[in-house]
């Protein structure tokens, strides 16, 4: 692994690992986020949460987050992980940063920088989802497997030409 990712998923991964911690800890705080957007969920034809049902979930989505994103830290299986981290991170922002529901100019800045801070976030990690550590992908790959087979025939055929004319002399 060379120094940059070395450096860069574990910069990339922390605020997941903080996120799904805090989540893990303190549940009831993300569930009355979660109120928040109820309504908003509700109009989408989501069924209604309990608020058992929404600590549960809060668990849930820090502890993927968590093991994602330590994941990611790590090195263990980046790309799968950082789909992981990909597909948490736009719910998790929208929940914890529902600008729609902000109630002055303050609160909803404050909003508003949240979901720039996630959407920084998401880009690094849909970032890390191509990074194939300097390894080709399996379209090139599959592309220059037939390249090489029909090269392949191709001398074959050639061959099997010249000695058919070698025996007919």
């Amino acid at each position: 692994m060379n120094l940059l990712r070395l450096v860069a998923r574990p910069l990339i991964a922390t605020p997941f690992i903080v996120v799904g911690v805090s989540a893990m800890r303190n549940p009831s705080a993300h569930a009355e986020q979660l109120k928040k957007v109820t309504p908003l969920l509700e109009t989408l034809g989501v069924p209604p949460v309990l608020a058992s049902d929404a600590r549960f979930l809060s668990r849930t989505m820090g502890a993927v987050t968590t093991v994602a994103a330590t994941g990611l830290a790590l090195g263990k299986a980046p790309r799968v992980c950082a789909g992981v981290l990909t597909a948490v991170a736009v719910p998790i922002a929208l929940v914890q940063n529902p600008v729609w529901t902000a109630k002055d100019r303050d609160e909803r800045n404050r909003y508003r920088r949240g979901l720039e801070r996630y959407g920084a976030a998401l880009g690094g990690v849909i970032l890390a989802t191509t990074d194939r550590v300097g390894a080709p992908s399996a379209s090139w790959r599959l592309a220059a497997w037939r390249d090489h087979k029909a090269d392949l025939v191709e001398a074959r055929n050639a061959t099997w030409e010249a000695a058919k004319e070698t025996f007919d002399n």
